[in-house]
């Protein structure tokens, strides 16, 4: 597995987190896959896509099974609480994926998260003319510098054109979450955001997906995932128990849990991956 993380434009770092070309090499035609390896599914290589706040997932030259939906082209990922396999019927993956920040993808694209929460979709499936527009695009050229530049121009182009107050608003609660490890509750997070709590969960639903406490979850898991690459990125031991009270878990059963429930893998499943294959474990495990 190859991946080559890029940053987007610094205008679009408040609602991009990053730009993931991944390439995975190899067929499983000839492989007796193990039972009990998340990798292999019926004897079909599957890359998972760990619990996410929405994503855009280019392939190209291989048809990939995305959670059920067949694509070689742009899919849509809503916000997801569980993993997603892309599998290859060959092992070959080729494609791009980009990762949003919480709220990030309906400030830019205006795509209600609540009505895509949960659901995998093709571009040509939701019929937005920008996403058509942005896949044809993407194969237009096989330079990943080249498709970062035109997809920086794609979304330079969807930036607000005045300050979307509720997505400022939604900075500041999330800040205020991890602040709070997680303990915090939907009144003090409308609190934050200076709104009644009924007008602040329907906002929320709609920018992020899901709700206040679902969406606690997953920054906890994903920040738990982002201690853990530091520790092995340093060539630390990566302490569990710790990571998982300094991120507000009760104790290491709850945090195991809950990665079983998000992840398919437990914490120490994930220590034994080694150093982390990407920039962040948060994306892909191989």
């Amino acid at each position: 597995m190859q991946f080559r993380i890029l940053l987007p434009n610094e205008a679009l770092r408040p609602y991009i987190c990053r730009y993931v070309y991944v390439r995975a090499d190899g067929s499983t035609d000839t492989m007796m896959p193990p039972t009990d390896d998340p990798r292999f599914v019926n004897g079909k290589h599957v890359q998972p896509l760990l619990p996410n706040y929405g994503s855009f997932v280019f392939m190209r030259d291989v048809r990939v099974d995305v959670s059920g939906v067949a694509a070689d082209s742009l899919t849509l990922l809503g916000a997801n609480q569980t993993t997603i396999g892309l599998t290859t019927l060959s092992g070959w993956f080729n494609g791009m994926l980009l990762d949003f920040e919480p709220g990030g993808l309906h400030t830019l694209m205006h795509i209600d998260l609540q009505d895509l929460a949960g659901k995998v979709l093709t571009a040509q499936a939701y019929g937005d003319p920008g996403l058509l527009q942005l896949d044809s695009l993407f194969k237009s050229t096989q330079d990943s510098a080249e498709i970062t530049h035109l997809i920086d121009a794609f979304f330079l182009g969807h930036l607000p054109r005045k300050e979307d107050y509720n997505y400022t608003r939604l900075c500041k609660v999330i800040a205020a979450c991890d602040e709070a490890k997680g303990n915090i509750s939907a009144a003090e997070m409308a609190s934050v955001a200076c709104l009644g709590e009924r007008q602040f969960l329907r906002i929320f639903r709609q920018y992020v997906g899901m709700p206040p406490k679902q969406f606690i979850r997953l920054r906890r898991f994903h920040k738990a995932l982002q201690a853990m690459q530091r520790e092995a990125a340093a060539g630390k031991q990566v302490d569990l128990m710790h990571i998982a009270l300094q991120h507000g878990y009760y104790d290491l059963s709850h945090m195991a849990l809950e990665f079983q429930q998000m992840g398919c893998l437990s914490p120490s499943h994930f220590r034994m991956l080694g150093i982390p294959l990407t920039d962040d474990f948060s994306v892909f495990f191989a």
